[in-house]
């Protein structure tokens, strides 16, 4: 499926709103539970139907639209919608001069779930002639018939819009919204993949534990999507952990790491972020200081102690990433945040 902006499947076949209308009827049969069409099996009416409704509202998202796309959402959705508005905001200021084109498009038929089932909504998608698969697993997803989309935005700035559908009346209205960039530094994530074999190889543990998990952010369509590649890509990121993240860290067990002034630093977090103009990629901290911070020069010197702790421990991050967030996490209290660059950390 390659429906590119401008181009309307509908034009190709008087049956459009008929695709819409009798959606379940076309579907192939599917067995009771939650089970999964990729493009590849469904009804070329029914392809062409998604297909069509999935580039409409990607263009809203893309004209920052943000009324229609909400009289455009389902009744839960829509009914909380201030996150999603501050997603369509962002992601149309990065994608406004870009080319859309719907790339994949899956149907999840979870007709038969029950309404009180909070647990998670499972559905195995194998691909048509391969060994590959991509899988869903949603919590709490009401009965219904639901469709996961991907929509390119080519140009400038690479991103993906990927969307949760769901069938209403005979119209696909929005469930879920779930942009991101495709790029971070100027390289996808195939790259940050190979970059993290790389240092793998070399035992810079430290990086390629952190490239691993940033070409997950770039490849992965979202949180609740997984594929057969990634699951190799956390694999080969699972056999480079370092030895200090093996337990995994957290509120419960930080890492504790000595700063310069030899002082205790415990850091619950470690990842890495893109810039938002996509030119920079960051490392992200986030770390508990021993006291509630109130800002000013004292809470940015142990921002900048938290950093600098991680940076002297493992200095083959200094290569690598741009700057450092550094994020404060006192309880009862605002994160306190400072973003540095790598060179002014010491």
């Amino acid at each position: 499926m390659r429906l590119v902006e401008g181009e309307s499947s509908g034009m190709k076949s008087g049956w459009l709103k008929l695709g819409l209308a009798v959606l379940v009827v076309l579907t192939p049969t599917l067995a009771a539970g939650q089970s999964c069409t990729t493009q590849a099996k469904l009804n070329g009416l029914v392809r062409s139907s998604l297909a069509d409704a999935a580039l409409a509202l990607a263009l809203d998202v893309k004209a920052d639209n943000v009324a229609k796309l909400k009289s455009e959402a389902i009744e839960e959705y829509a009914a909380s919608f201030s996150a999603a508005t501050a997603l369509i905001d962002r992601t149309a200021a990065k994608i406004g001069g870009d080319t859309l084109q719907v790339t994949q498009l899956y149907l999840l038929d979870a007709r038969n779930r029950k309404s009180a089932d909070q647990g998670d909504a499972d559905f195995s998608c194998p691909l048509a002639d391969s060994t590959a698969e991509t899988d869903f697993s949603i919590s709490g997803l009401p009965p219904g018939m639901y469709a996961f989309v991907m929509v390119e935005a080519n140009g400038s700035n690479a991103w993906l819009v990927s969307m949760l559908l769901r069938q209403d009346a005979g119209h696909w209205k929005l469930a879920g919204l779930y942009p991101h960039p495709r790029k971070a530094e100027g390289h996808d994530g195939l790259w940050y993949w190979t970059k993290a074999r790389e240092a793998a190889k070399a035992n810079q543990l430290w990086s390629a534990w952190l490239l691993y998990g940033e070409a997950d952010q770039l490849l992965r369509p979202a949180n609740f999507v997984g594929t057969t590649n990634l699951d190799k890509l956390h694999s080969e990121q699972r056999a480079a952990t370092p030895p200090e993240l093996a337990d995994g860290i957290g509120m419960e067990n930080p890492l504790v790491l000595k700063g310069a002034s030899g002082a205790q630093i415990r850091l619950t977090s470690v990842s890495s972020e893109g810039s938002e103009d996509g030119s920079r990629l960051n490392l992200v901290l986030h770390y508990v200081p021993d006291a509630a911070l109130a800002g000013g020069p004292q809470a940015m010197a142990q921002n900048a102690a938290a950093g600098g702790a991680l940076l002297n421990a493992h200095k083959e991050l200094r290569d690598g990433f741009d700057g450092v967030i550094v994020i404060a996490d006192v309880k009862g209290q605002s994160p306190f945040v400072t973003e540095q660059k790598i060179d002014e950390i010491h």
